[in-house]
């Protein structure tokens, strides 16, 4: 009975959410539908609807915060809805109606996501003397631990039972896995997670101090197992930082990411352990933000170094306004009471509007940047004369990287069209060489894991080439460009399989018959350590010979030919496009 009380009451919760945040279930059914329809028709071609809707649904719930903090009739109440559906319709027209996918708009949909969120909790507890920030942190904390909780345990469920069907009764479409997980987690958990959040329309209640107490649990976890780890991981990167500090140091590539995630790691740690009175957590709130004060000033000088040798990006742009807010956050932490704490919030959600406003905005600073260095470079070099670039490959090493990472980013992050110097039909990884005249480097020094010269292949196939088949009885395309797209079964006709696996940093592929038994394994290291070392000498201004990114090998029963059309090499790991042609003797 017990139990089933407790259901009854998840459920009586979850459909008090739905009259709670009705304009955000909306929102999630409408991502929902439109997840249903990519995963039907597998494209993906609505990314701007469920952008503007994952916008829609955060401004709801801001919206309903708002509402229930600051005023109480329903007219009022409906006056907010409109107003958040204005702005995710004013959204929606910010976005580029053409199908290109371009990473600034998730990145930007990203920022303002995570500004909504903290408006959400930070809301509530706006001139409150009752509510604090640290508490409402909790509250969401506790809210999202246990939404995980349910929804994975949902969906390991669901998962388990489709497997058995698929399994034992009859075959199931792969979709059906997909359209059941995007139910849950696009519906349940989210109605599951608002309806765990409390009300705080009506002061400090019962609900609302459950819902702010620490679980013994987490409390216990806190004091005694996070808050050592995180002292000895001080210890360590400390350590680390002292025997480390030279020039070099400062423009290690490793220094960067392990500040910040600290940083984050202590701010996070703080606001929950400000809601647990032990001398432990005490003493981490006294010393710790301190800390954080010294480790974010190294990040901050290893930033602005990198800055002046290779320009700003968008991702140093974001660990620069990071290194901001940490700055003020460990004042807050250090300096003032803990009712204080919620001053974070308005900082935090100030920089995240900035960096998405042009013309300040991470976007338009790093193009701006990359362009300027780009074009200083190539001035500096002789390269750039009267409007026309004239390739050089005898210019320094360390210039040779500040264009190649800078013409990539533009590439990645923008389009070419304001650079007005770069042919209107340039490709990045096809001419690079012939334009400048030297491969694309990453690294001043070949020991570096970002050293790449000469780590790319391309052919191109706007000459037309004709590829003879040779008797081949099949043709299989592969696009190996990440981990998760290896160890993959491709059936060859109806008695074979291709399965593609790694080895080392390199490929085998092996074609196995029904049964189990191998028929033949190819290796691929050959064709690629050949592709490597003659593509420079190869191309000469032109397309690279195909007899270079070819190779055959053949036994008494299978006959396979690989072409390598593309390969790119980073950190030891390779990736790539082949065309393999299988004979059946």
């Amino acid at each position: 009975m017990r139990l089933f009380k407790k259901m009854q009451d998840g459920m009586l919760a979850i459909a008090n959410s739905l009259t709670r945040y009705p304009m955000t279930i909306i929102w999630l059914l409408g991502m929902s539908i439109m997840n249903a329809i990519q995963i039907q028709e597998d494209i993906d071609s609505y990314s701007r609807l469920l952008f503007t809707f994952s916008i829609g649904a955060l401004l709801a719930m801001v919206g309903q915060q708002v509402y229930e903090r600051f005023f109480h009739k329903k007219s009022e109440r409906w006056i907010m809805v409109a107003i958040t559906t204005l702005l995710t319709a004013l959204y929606y027209f910010t976005l580029p109606q053409e199908d290109t996918y371009q990473m600034i708009y998730p990145v930007r949909t990203i920022v303002l996501l995570f500004a909504l969120f903290i408006s959400f909790i930070w809301i509530p507890t706006i001139k409150n003397k009752v509510i604090y920030f640290h508490q409402n942190i909790m509250a969401v904390f506790k809210a999202a631990m246990l939404t995980l909780l349910f929804a994975g345990v949902l969906a390991i469920g669901v998962y388990a039972v489709l497997g058995s069907i698929d399994f034992l009764l009859f075959n199931l479409d792969y979709r059906v896995y997909l359209h059941a997980m995007n139910i849950i987690w696009t519906l349940f958990a989210t109605s599951y997670f608002l309806s765990q959040i409390p009300d705080y329309s009506s002061g400090m209640t019962i609900e609302l101090k459950e819902a702010f107490e620490v679980p013994r649990f987490l409390e216990v976890l806190l004091t005694f197992i996070v808050i050592p780890i995180v002292a000895v991981y001080t210890v360590v990167l400390f350590l680390y930082v002292i025997l480390n500090i030279r020039s070099e140091f400062w423009t290690d590539n490793l220094l960067e990411p392990l500040l910040i995630s600290y940083a984050i790691i202590v701010i996070l740690v703080y606001l929950l352990v400000s809601n647990i009175e032990h001398k432990y957590s005490q003493i981490f709130q006294r010393l710790f933000p301190k800390i954080m004060l010294i480790v974010v000033l190294f990040q901050t000088i290893a930033s602005i170094l990198k800055i002046q040798d290779y320009g700003i990006t968008a991702g140093r742009y974001y660990v620069i306004l990071f290194g901001i807010f940490a700055i003020a956050a460990g004042v807050l932490f250090s300096f003032f009471t803990r009712d204080k704490n919620g001053l974070i919030a308005p900082i935090l959600i100030l920089l995240s509007v900035v960096s998405v406003m042009p013309p300040i905005d991470a976007f338009t600073v790093a193009q701006n940047s990359q362009m300027r260095l780009l074009e200083t470079t190539l001035t500096d070099n002789e390269m750039l004369i009267e409007g026309v670039i004239k390739p050089n490959p005898d210019i320094p090493l360390k210039d040779k990287v500040k264009i190649t990472k800078s013409v990539e980013y533009l590439g990645s992050w923008h389009d070419f069209e304001e650079v007005s110097y770069l042919p209107d039909d340039f490709e990045i990884y096809s001419d690079f060489q012939d334009l400048f005249g030297f491969p694309m480097v990453y690294s001043l020094s070949p020991d570096d894991p970002d050293s790449s010269e000469s780590n790319f292949v391309y052919y191109d196939w706007g000459e037309e080439t004709t590829i003879p088949l040779e008797g081949a009885d099949y043709l299989v395309r592969l696009g190996l460009y990440n981990a998760e797209e290896t160890d993959v079964q491709t059936n060859v006709g109806e008695n074979y399989q291709l399965l593609v696996s790694r080895e080392g940093k390199y490929f085998l592929l092996t074609v196995k018959d029904r049964a189990g038994s191998v028929g033949m394994v190819f290796d691929t290291e050959d064709l690629i350590v050949k592709a490597f070392e003659n593509y420079t000498e190869n191309v000469e201004g032109g397309n690279i010979d195909l007899e270079t990114i070819t190779q055959v090998k053949e036994n008494e029963r299978i006959r396979i030919k690989v072409i390598a059309s593309q390969l790119d090499e980073y950190q030891e790991e390779i990736s790539g496009e082949l065309f393999v042609f299988i004979t059946f003797k």
